[in-house]
């Protein structure tokens, strides 16, 4: 029942690709968690217990590409979701305070980080300070593209998603999603009880913390009619596509037609320059689009300078940020070597994404999410 030991998943996980050892790799994770996972005839008891095997374990971004390669659909992320919640840690506990307590204080932890000298911040600590460091926005930029529907739709009920990122970090991404949402004739809904998605909760092994956001989305959602439920962060889109999980087929096929990207809801856009589109423009493809990515065909029609970066996860993985923060930012610098020297603006659709690799960008290279380079046509 459980892995083959095929291998395919080595071609996909970008532990391994920096590594080249296969015991970091799901196939090893795997041979060692299914051994004390019941699911799969293990015994919580083995002679393998969790605190021999944590360092190797924690070793996953929970990117999911190997999910996606494996003939068996294995995931090896809900694998170690399930271990790490039988078998608990006080990081665990302490992202869940992270993000579900103090987000309003992520950009005061953001200018604290700013201001402390880069000569005494001690090694161990480099990688969570540029990651705090990212928090702090970036200066608007002049919109690149404006944007108006050929023809607005009518009324149709949306309440949007914005997730944690945007909520308590980047609350210019919620007005330019409601701005393009309301030009297109949505009728936007109340939404801003929505919680945390529980993606990153879910991969911390956080599965009542889990359970508490997803039901609250869910009678949110049924409160308000069951609207259109559009995401504009890619990692946001994936974790409320899996709450089908809990649900009844019909409810779960419900729920599932109605969340959707944000892009996709700019039915039949007209697009015009607003200002020097930069030649050279990079786009990192989140992993959680998987091959159902609706922003990179908008943006490559959008911007023609557009390429897709060659680079695999960039290493956000939620509790990999506290857990192991120099492998983490370690992927970060693997993905950014995909984009060509050249290229000094990148855009992405989740943000998440945006974090991690504004966190060890260059001087001179800056990362957005796509929402900060278009605009309204009409908005002043």
């Amino acid at each position: 029942r459980g892995c083959t030991q095929c291998g395919e998943c080595l071609n996909v996980c970008p532990v391994y690709a920096l590594f080249k050892r296969e015991e970091y790799a799901p196939k090893g994770k795997r041979l060692l968690l299914e051994a004390i996972d019941p699911e799969y005839g293990g015994s919580p008891d083995s002679s393998m217990p969790w605190e021999d095997i944590r360092e190797l374990a924690r070793l996953c971004a929970g990117c999911e590409r190997c999910q996606r390669a494996c003939a068996r659909k294995l995931s090896t992320c809900d694998l170690l979701a399930e271990a790490r919640s039988r078998n608990p840690h006080w990081t665990q506990a302490l992202w869940d305070v992270w993000i579900r307590r103090v987000g309003p204080l992520w950009p005061m932890a953001g200018k604290i980080a700013m201001l402390a000298p880069d000569a005494v911040i001690p090694g161990a600590l480099r990688s969570s300070v540029e990651t705090a460091r990212a928090l702090v926005d970036l200066p608007p930029c002049d919109p690149w593209v404006a944007l108006r529907p050929r023809q607005k739709v009518d009324g149709v009920k949306v309440a949007l998603f914005s997730g944690c990122t945007a909520k308590n970090a980047r609350p210019r991404w919620i007005a330019k999603a409601h701005q393009l949402l309301e030009g297109w004739g949505y009728e936007l809904l109340d939404a801003s009880d929505f919680a945390c998605c529980g993606g990153t909760l879910h991969h911390a092994g956080q599965l009542g913390a889990l359970a508490e956001v997803r039901e609250r989305n869910l009678e949110l959602w049924r409160s308000l009619g069951k609207p259109l439920v559009a995401s504009f962060c890619a990692s946001c889109k994936h974790s409320l596509d899996s709450y089908t999980a809990v649900l009844s087929a019909e409810d779960g096929k419900e729920w599932k037609q109605k969340c959707v990207g944000l892009s996709s809801l700019l039915v039949d856009p007209q697009a015009s320059p607003r200002a020097m589109i930069p030649a050279a423009i990079g786009y990192h493809q989140p992993c959680h689009w998987g091959t159902a990515d609706p922003d990179l065909p908008l943006l490559k029609s959008w911007l023609p300078g557009l390429q897709k970066g060659s680079g695999l996860c960039c290493g956000m993985g939620g509790i990999l940020k506290m857990s192991n923060p120099d492998l983490s930012a370690d992927m970060a610098r693997k993905c950014m070597e995909g984009f060509a020297p050249e290229t000094r603006q990148i855009i992405t659709g989740c943000s998440g994404c945006v974090m991690q690799l504004a966190s060890v960008a260059e001087d001179k290279r800056q990362v957005r999410h796509w929402l900060d380079v278009v605009t309204l046509e009409d908005a002043q």
